[in-house]
């Protein structure tokens, strides 16, 4: 069987994001927010009681000092309490800036739509690395995702914002990018590719059941178009895309090209016939 070989732009990796702990910051906000609405609102009343009272101890000490001096003290308590709800407020938005970036702060804060559906997963979020090297100033607007175990086909996705997410084992750029379905498992881990890339370099997807591997080298076969006959190409540089034994490897463009029909089943049977043919002239030598 062959298949033709599929062209992708600079290659991400990464995972579907799991909105958990953002879904958690949010509610303490709201819980925060709520709180100090509810003390500032006391706040006002009991300072037009206090008025009122000292309106009445200047009337012939109606009301005595200490009734005015322990109203003083009960408003200064609910100021000090505000003033902590208000601190561990700056301090939810200042963790979501550091772990989410500035637009989450934003969106939390103002009751964003996307930001809405992303926490009720309707849509879904994408943290992703480039993997190719810092090349582009600015993220691409959209990009194809590979699945890696979600029974679905490719899904595209997005840009929304950079990322302060890190991922210690890859180098590069961090973004976010979000799907219009909620088609993939969280937490996943995925592959994406910008489908009509401006780079130089192209990158091929090569199916798992393509690659074979003679001398510690991979390889895969492709079929040449003009008279039919195989041929054995080097896959030298590939890497496994996330969950290879589903989604196969990738590998910089250049022995296999775009369009190239390469074999997906029986790789090994042509390998095995090559060795056949080479012992047999070694042997009429």
């Amino acid at each position: 069987d062959v298949e033709r070989s599929r062209g992708l732009g600079d290659v991400y990796k990464r995972q579907v994001q799991n909105m958990g702990p953002l879904v958690s910051k949010r509610t303490n906000l709201a819980r925060v927010n709520h709180l100090t609405k509810k003390l500032k609102n006391k706040i006002q009343i009991e300072k037009k009681h206090l008025e009122a009272l000292k309106a009445l101890n200047e009337d012939n000490k109606n009301i005595s000092d200490l009734t005015i001096s322990k109203k003083e003290i009960e408003i200064s308590d609910l100021e000090n309490q505000k003033n902590i709800y208000e601190y561990e407020k700056t301090s939810i938005l200042s963790n979501i800036k550091q772990e989410w970036g500035p637009f989450f702060v934003s969106a939390v804060k103002d009751k964003n739509d996307l930001l809405n559906r992303i926490l009720k997963n309707k849509n879904q979020l994408i943290s992703l690395s480039v993997t190719q090297g810092n090349r582009e100033e600015l993220p691409p607007e959209s990009i194809v995702i590979i699945p890696s175990i979600s029974n679905t086909s490719e899904v595209k996705a997005s840009f929304l914002s950079s990322s302060p997410m890190v991922n210690p084992s890859i180098v590069g750029k961090n973004f976010f990018y979000y799907t219009k379905n909620n088609k993939l498992t969280i937490g996943e881990r995925i592959s994406a590719y910008v489908s009509q890339s401006n780079y130089q370099q192209n990158h091929l997807l090569v199916p798992n059941s393509s690659v074979i591997w003679s001398n510690g080298q991979p390889w895969a076969f492709i079929r040449i178009k003009s008279n039919g006959n195989f041929e054995r190409r080097s896959l030298q540089g590939m890497r496994e895309a996330e969950n290879g034994s589903e989604n196969g490897w990738i590998v910089p463009e250049g022995k296999i090209k775009i369009d190239d029909e390469i074999v997906t089943n029986g790789a090994q049977l042509l390998l095995s016939e090559e060795f056949k043919y080479q012992i047999k002239n070694e042997n009429e030598d």
